[in-house]
């Protein structure tokens, strides 16, 4: 089995076929992702970008299963410290940033402005699993980098402005500043929305790939096709 099917943005999510169109034509040299977990994304990029240096950074100290490989860097830091933040985005000029670490709101917030700034031009930021950003996922009702990239996409899709009254209207109840708002509409040059409509390969808490069809649920009760899942974000930086 190759690599990059054991990472569950392959079996799981099925975010890898549609990062392919954004990824044709180029050959990144310098990558970052924030998130390492089990390693198996890691493994993914070495494998799909074989002439790049693979930054990766998390909370957890190195971990024995991670991969071993001279084109592997590791940096520990606290995603909810935008000064770690900043110091791992400018260790490089990264063209292509993946989150994929705490998915609480306010830290992809966070990731989301440092890493976008740092970002070299026309790269890629690729926020995973926004999908907990999602007003079904969250409590506090206030709005987040779903909520503010939906609505930058909506003015830019229309061929509107985001000035500063679309800026601050945006900003409403929000955890982002209007500020960070109209940096976010005058950089991003492409703001792309995945969400799975197919069923997963196969069930991430047991592996199998015989489900409750009915109930859209893996028999041993993992929910396969829920309202708020498998949601990415692509965006391009001018």
């Amino acid at each position: 089995m190759s690599l990059m099917n054991t990472s569950d943005k392959v079996f799981w999510h099925g975010f890898t076929d549609f990062y392919e169109s954004f990824f044709l034509g180029r050959d990144f040299r310098y990558v970052a992702e924030v998130g390492v977990f089990k390693g198996n994304s890691i493994r993914w990029l070495l494998e799909r970008f074989p002439n790049a240096e693979i930054h990766g950074a998390d909370i957890l100290p190195l971990q024995p299963e991670w991969p071993v490989n001279s084109r592997f860097a590791f940096s520990q830091l606290d995603q909810g410290d935008p000064k770690q933040l900043r110091s791992f985005f400018g260790s490089r000029p990264f063209e292509l940033i993946i989150e994929d670490g705490s998915h609480q709101p306010q830290h992809q917030v966070l990731a989301l402005v440092e890493g976008v700034q740092a970002l070299a031009p026309l790269g890629l930021y690729i926020l995973e699993d926004i999908h907990t950003s999602h007003p079904s996922s969250t409590r506090d009702g206030r709005g987040n980098a779903l909520h503010a990239l939906l609505a930058i996409h909506h003015y830019q899709r229309l061929g509107l402005p985001v000035d500063d009254t679309r800026a601050a209207l945006i900003a409403n109840n929000s955890i982002l500043a209007a500020e960070e708002v109209h940096y976010l509409g005058s950089t991003l040059s492409k703001i792309a929305l995945y969400r799975r409509t197919r069923l997963p390969d196969y069930c991430y808490r047991c592996n199998v790939r015989d489900f409750d069809f009915s109930a859209l649920r893996c028999q041993c009760g993992a929910d396969v096709f829920s309202d708020a899942d498998s949601m990415t974000f692509v965006l391009q930086k001018a």
